[in-house]
């Protein structure tokens, strides 16, 4: 398992992949778990973050990136507090609770709104330690849901929706970690699977989203002085969902994005971590997606085994 900078820099990562609940569309759900996971020698972690993001862009049918309009803007400001415990020797628990506000403007108005967000818990299991072998990585399972506890968009009462703050379906993320250290360098895969419920849109029909596809990676050294950094990349998958029972014509939702994740001890229990995300703005590498670039700084506090 990792050290307790890298541990504490999966929170930012966790904060880059659940952020698209709030956007609230038909492609969208939350993210993989809470993601602050416990290094082997903590008892219980407490954390909050900040996160500001704003659209840059979105991909096409055709995967053609499009610049945002000048006209028109979509920057989300969301905080979230997360609690995660060691239950058992190999068993984790937690949850995350999220706080947001969007400012959304077009051509012909602007508005503004926020709320609760979709509230999250987490698990995981671990499989195997660290140690094992030169060549075999740490494994684990993992397992997130996300209540409707937010406002979907078929409750929204604004004309641009940005007083939606939930995606109006519960998720249900299954997920492998796979993680592996060679001296200072710590790597980390997750691959997870998100399965939504049905729900209904404003126009009262029923919207079933397909099972939306997550894989991340990142990587990076992890310092004596308590100091680590993690750069990776972040792809998602969904096909196209189906509307009262019936496939409807579209083609694959697809994104890629791009993660730099720095984290620092500040003390033996405080660690202050601080996280940029953008999705890539280049054509062929997202489809039928909105672009967004983020960034968020946070701190973790922690309690040890032997407290």
């Amino acid at each position: 398992m990792l050290p307790r900078t890298l541990a504490g820099a999966a929170l930012a990562l966790s904060l880059a992949l659940s952020s698209k609940a709030a956007r609230a569309s038909a492609c969208c759900g939350t993210g993989h778990g809470v993601g602050h996971w416990l290094a082997p020698s903590e008892r219980a972690a407490a954390s909050f973050a900040v996160r500001a993001s704003e659209q840059i862009g979105s991909w096409t049918w055709a995967r053609d990136f499009a610049p945002r309009a000048a006209s028109s803007y979509h920057r989300e400001l969301r905080t979230d507090v997360g609690w995660m415990v060691r239950v058992h020797e190999h068993v984790q628990l937690g949850i995350a609770v999220p706080l947001m506000v969007a400012w959304k403007g077009a051509r012909d108005g602007a508005s503004s709104g926020g709320g609760a967000g979709d509230i999250t818990a987490a698990g995981r299991i671990d499989l195997l330690e660290s140690g094992v072998s030169p060549w075999i990585p740490a494994a684990a399972l993992t397992l997130a849901v996300a209540l409707p506890t937010g406002r979907p968009q078929g409750a929204s009462s604004d004309r641009l929706g940005a007083d939606v703050t939930g995606l109006g379906a519960a998720e249900l993320r299954p997920g492998v970690v796979l993680e592996k250290s060679w001296g200072s360098l710590q790597a980390l895969l997750s691959v997870s699977a998100g399965f939504r419920t049905r729900f209904h849109l404003p126009t009262g029909e029923s919207l079933q989203l397909a099972p939306r596809v997550q894989v991340l990676a990142a990587a990076g050294p992890a310092w004596p002085s308590g100091v680590s950094l993690a750069v990776g990349g972040l792809y998602e998958i969904e096909p196209w969902p189906t509307r009262d029972g019936r496939a409807t014509p579209g083609a694959t939702r697809e994104r890629t994005a791009l993660l730099a994740v720095l984290a620092c001890d500040i003390t033996a229990r405080w660690t202050a971590i601080g996280n940029l995300q953008a999705d890539v703005p280049i054509s062929g590498i997202g489809r039928e997606e909105i672009a967004f670039a983020a960034l968020s700084a946070g701190v973790r506090y922690v309690w040890g085994r032997h407290d």
